[in-house]
């Protein structure tokens, strides 16, 4: 049997094997990298209508939401509203009454003031503990939960059982807040996804029916399938956001802020879309030269 007499042979080797495998694991990575990006980038060609209604839509709904989980960003009214909610004379600081705001679901809150008074029409800040047993008006020791509860339970400690009933309420309070403001933003990313693809596919197959590459019922098929396609992509990836929204509502300003380079890279490559349907229609109308003799611009040849 052969023995490795050099230590340090062995020891070379298995430091080169392990940078061999570091490289080839970097590399897997650099080329994971680079092909999501691809395809990311094909994408938002194939799809600048969606992508930018999206990327706006989103960045508009988060940074709305962003403000309206805020205590100190609603109208003076509600704040003074919260700083009595269920207090037997005088009122809350301005920390207490916020800890009391936050106790509605963020997904309520996400909605804005409106929504707020809405959820409160129906309902108190019902001690957990009584005031009559000692129970104080710190946020720890309240939820809000239907007025004709509350009153009927008089002068006594909520029991684990209508603790956890009056939570099961503001938990199906807060998933139907969402799903209209996710419904409403998936609307808005669809309408808006269609009107801009309508407008550029038209004018794109207006242009091959010119030239006589389509027939006239192959532009309408293909300005319905188009307009089709980009509102169901602007809905759904506006919904995605705005589910990510509604399921964190703290990090909405962090999520708008993402939104705006999709946003910004959409509008970027319908740029590009327009210049080329412009370059196409040039070619075919001689909008340029046209536009030049108009003004003047055109140089005599002699």
């Amino acid at each position: 049997m052969e023995i490795n007499r050099n230590p340090l042979e062995s020891l070379t080797a298995k430091v080169q094997a392990a940078v061999t495998d570091t490289q080839n694991l970097a590399n897997q990575a650099i080329s994971k990298v680079q092909e999501t990006t691809t395809q990311i980038v094909d994408f938002a060609q194939a799809a600048p209508s969606s992508i930018a209604s999206a990327g706006i839509i989103a960045t508009q709904e988060a940074f709305k939401i962003a403000n309206n989980i805020r205590f100190e960003n609603l109208p003076a009214s509600l704040q003074l509203k919260f700083a009595r909610a269920g207090v037997r004379g005088g009122m809350r600081n301005i920390q207490e009454a916020a800890k009391v705001f936050e106790s509605i679901p963020a997904q309520i809150r996400a909605q804005g003031p409106e929504a707020i008074r809405e959820f409160c029409q129906d309902k108190d800040w019902s001690h957990i503990q009584a005031h009559v047993n000692g129970g104080g008006s710190e946020a720890t020791n309240g939820i809000f939960e239907q007025f004709w509860v509350n009153r009927a339970r008089g002068g006594v400690d909520m029991t684990p059982e209508e603790l956890a009933v009056a939570k099961q309420v503001l938990a199906d309070a807060a998933f139907k807040a969402a799903v209209a403001e996710v419904v409403g933003a998936v609307i808005k990313g669809a309408v808006a996804a269609a009107v801009i693809e309508l407008v550029f596919s038209i004018l794109e197959n207006s242009l091959l029916w010119v030239e006589g590459k389509i027939t006239q019922q192959e532009l309408v098929q293909k300005v319905a399938i188009a307009t089709a396609k980009a509102g169901i992509s602007g809905g759904v990836i506006t919904g995605i956001l705005l589910a990510i929204c509604m399921i964190f509502p703290p990090i909405a300003a962090l999520l708008g802020a993402a939104a705006i380079p999709l946003a910004v890279a959409g509008i970027g490559f319908m740029g590009v879309r327009a210049w080329e349907i412009f370059c196409h229609a040039d070619s075919l109308f001689g909008i340029t030269a046209q536009t030049q003799k108009f003004l003047g611009m055109t140089q005599a040849t002699s």
